[in-house]
């Protein structure tokens, strides 16, 4: 993750996320195994969209280790999530690459995902940090 200028999370933080999810009826995790080895995994947010007024599913960390990216790991698992996706109902899949990242670009236009073009706005809410451009 430091290489995306992001400092992973704790450990215990990371457990208890993952339990949350693995709770949660509008949150799913795939996962590709060989073996016993993890070798890659996505998650699946489910959503009510107001822009569609359908429901939606957004795909997020789709990773898969360094030696199975040009297998078909990755395209296994966006195409599992379209057809879980499909059978929850949802109208659109959809997800954000960062504008460095142009092997991940490459990869999902091969899979026919139509490339939009939008700012993406953030907030950090974590308790400590400045609060940028904010009066407070």
């Amino acid at each position: 993750m430091s290489h995306h200028g992001v400092a992973p999370p704790e450990r215990e933080r990371l457990h208890i996320t993952i339990s949350t999810i693995l709770d949660s009826r509008d949150h799913l995790l795939l996962v590709a195994e060989e073996g016993d080895r993890l070798i890659g995994m996505c998650a699946l947010v489910f959503s009510q969209s107001t822009w569609s007024a359908a429901p939606a599913c957004e795909l997020q960390d789709v990773l898969v280790t360094e030696s199975q990216r040009r297998s078909d790991v990755g395209r296994n698992l966006v195409e599992a999530a379209e057809e879980i996706a499909r059978t929850r109902g949802c109208s659109r899949l959809y997800l954000l690459a960062e504008h460095w990242n142009l092997d991940a670009h490459s990869f999902y236009r091969s899979l026919g995902l139509a490339e939009k073009t939008c700012l993406y706005f953030e907030r950090d809410l974590r308790p400590g940090l400045p609060q940028e451009g904010r009066d407070l």
